[in-house]
């Protein structure tokens, strides 16, 4: 670990819990959690498949990430008594959809069929303007992004008469939600709402390949050394399995997409969505690094005692790893890997100073059309949804011999891609 990450995890407060969360935890430092909520293999598999009364889980690829994952929350993640009974439910709904997924294909293997044109691919740095993006180009009628609910429960398939109002979105919500009661104060740092566009990192977890989501249950540092081997086109390709299954009876021209992994992953991504119109959203790395640390170590202290205990983040938090994370796109566009011109640098402060531009901008690069009727569509729901609408987040920037050091580990990808400083 880093002198300048250490510096920033030390730094680190979470905020009290609320009291019912303080009580029921105190009340599983008495009990045999491990026992009485078992997180091995057998017990997952068996409670999932008596859910669904199914039992086929399709292809095994999943299966050794799940094995690695599941071993590594027993021995490193230190979940504590809400934290492990929170884990375990998701890991079920990943393992029930899972099976239903692959029910829904048996009986109808024509959704094989369907197509994935031109998704828009919004990536870059957390807490970098992504989610102001996904949701502003999620706004336009013909667009589709994954909404928390039918991610969570993705079967039977949404279809478009009942897309709204379907009880899902609703159960959806309630556990989207969880986040807000658990850690009251995480609603200034991310939204998490059942109705509102997710990430893909939430429907990657149920092939038990996603880095963020998996480690945001727990932090899992054996699960990140593992990462390497996952083949990575193999989880596209499942990624758009999902999707052809959500769009086949409520129908997308364009998926707007959003995951950290996809940065990470963009020649695998390539590979499985050709055609994908990349969004690269750019903002001041020191700001958005030390956001990123308050919103992963407060969903931390959601599950466990000890956030940020081990380098199970550093991926995002440490100022050297994220340089070179974000460093690896120019590689891939100045050695020719990606083309420049797949790419679309979008600014922070662009975004945030006039969207609806942005998003003009966007659809010009990429030669998307856009009716009159849904730039209205959009412009509408940036007027009903201003950003000084949420409360505001703060955190700690560090001191000014940290905030220099970091600067100059940016300083190439600042250069390359014209981003101000914030700070």
């Amino acid at each position: 670990m880093s002198n300048i990450t250490s510096q920033r995890r030390e730094n680190w407060r979470p905020a009290p819990r609320p009291e019912w969360v303080e009580r029921i935890n105190e009340e599983g430092r008495w009990m045999d959690i491990g026992g009485i909520v078992p997180l091995d293999e057998q017990s997952l598999l068996n409670s999932a498949m008596k859910a669904t009364g199914l039992s086929d889980f399709g292809p095994d690829d999943w299966r050794e990430p799940f094995r690695v994952y599941i071993k590594a929350l027993e021995e490193e993640a230190e979940l504590n008594l809400l934290g492990r009974i929170r884990t375990r439910s998701e890991i079920l709904q990943f393992l029930c959809a899972r099976l239903r997924i692959e029910e829904e294909y048996k009986r109808h293997p024509e959704i094989a069929d369907e197509e994935i044109k031109q998704p828009i691919v919004v990536i870059g740095q957390g807490r970098s303007g992504t989610s102001f993006m996904l949701n502003t180009l999620a706004a336009a009628p013909s667009n589709g992004a994954l909404s928390t609910w039918e991610s969570i429960y993705p079967c039977p398939p949404p279809e478009k008469d009942s897309y709204h109002s379907d009880p899902r979105v609703e159960a959806g919500h309630q556990i989207a939600d969880q986040w807000n009661r658990v850690t009251p104060e995480i609603a200034a740092m991310h939204e998490f709402d059942g109705r509102i566009p997710e990430e893909c990192c939430h429907i990657m977890a149920i092939n038990f390949m996603s880095v963020t989501w998996l480690n945001l249950l727990g932090q899992v540092p054996s699960y990140i050394q593992y990462a390497p081997q996952i083949d990575w086109t193999q989880c596209y390709a499942y990624h758009k399995r999902i999707l052809k299954l959500l769009q086949w009876k409520n129908p997308r021209k364009h998926w707007v997409l959003k995951a950290p992994e996809h940065l990470d992953h963009l020649t695998d991504l390539l590979k499985v969505y050709p055609d994908a119109c990349i969004v690269l959203m750019n903002r001041d790395p020191i700001k958005a690094l030390a956001s990123s640390l308050n919103l992963i170590g407060t969903a931390q202290w959601a599950r466990t005692d000890n956030p940020l205990s081990s380098n199970a983040w550093d991926f995002i938090i440490s100022a050297e790893t994220s340089a070179k994370r974000l460093e690896s796109i120019i590689d891939l566009m100045e050695g020719g890997v990606v083309s420049k011109e797949r790419v679309l640098n979008v600014l922070y402060k662009d975004l945030v100073a006039d969207p609806l531009s942005t998003v003009d901008k966007i659809y010009d690069y990429f030669d998307l059309p856009m009716s009159g009727e849904e730039r209205g569509v959009i412009a509408k729901y940036l007027a009903d949804n201003p950003r000084e609408n949420r409360p505001p987040h703060k955190f700690d920037m560090g001191s000014d011999e940290q905030i220099a050091r970091e600067r100059e580990l940016f300083k190439r990808y600042q250069d390359y891609f014209h981003i101000p400083n914030e700070v």
